[in-house]
Formats: C-alpha cells, sequence, structure tokens
C-alpha cells in the first residue's frame, strides 16, 4: 500500500511542472487571438503585465469582476480572463478578440 502511495504522488509531482508552464503567479500565461493578436501576460497580484505581439509590457490593475478576472488600465487596454479563455480589447476597437491559452507561444 505504502509503494501505491509514493507513485501516485511521485506522479503528480512530475505533473504539477507541467500545470505551471500555463501560467499563474510568477509564470508568463500566452494567448492566442482569433485576429492574429498574442499576448503575453504575467500576473502579479492584483497586476497584470500584458505585452502585445512582443511589444513593451504595459501595467494592467484589476478590476471587480461578475466571473473570472478583469484588468485594464488608463490607455483603454482591457483583458477579462475566465479559466484557459481571455477577452482582449482596447479603445482602438469597435469589439474584442476571444483568445485562448496556449503553452507554448508560437
Amino acid at each position: 500500500m505504502d509503494r501505491i502511495k509514493f507513485v501516485a504522488l511521485g506522479g503528480a509531482a512530475l505533473a504539477l511542472p507541467a500545470c505551471m508552464s500555463v501560467g499563474g503567479p510568477g509564470v508568463s500565461t500566452y494567448y492566442e487571438c482569433d485576429r492574429g493578436t498574442r499576448l503575453k501576460v504575467d500576473f502579479m497580484g492584483d497586476r497584470a503585465l500584458v505585452s502585445v505581439n512582443g511589444g513593451r509590457a504595459e501595467t494592467m490593475r484589476s478590476t471587480p469582476a461578475a466571473s473570472g478576472a478583469i484588468y485594464e488600465n488608463r490607455a483603454g487596454w482591457r483583458l477579462h480572463t475566465k479559466g484557459d479563455e481571455a477577452m482582449w480589447n482596447t479603445a482602438l476597437r469597435s469589439s474584442p478578440e476571444t483568445c485562448r491559452q496556449v503553452v507554448v507561444p508560437r
């Protein structure tokens, strides 16, 4: 019985790094959006650093959300994340893009 527990725990420990690679505190999260936009997001407490298409990262602050998490900044950027999906919009667009989290940026 002890051997079964050890094997199960060992398998869980091996799976943990794979889960951590898709994002979370201190780890970059990548999204690909339906209009070709690529986002790199670093979540840090109530803030997110967002880089669009490899550009300079901009700081966004958390705002209240009914579900998921919403980040906005004064430039009109808005990121709404929920699970492995996100909605991305800027003040220059009339409608948001739908984005999906990816493990490795392409």
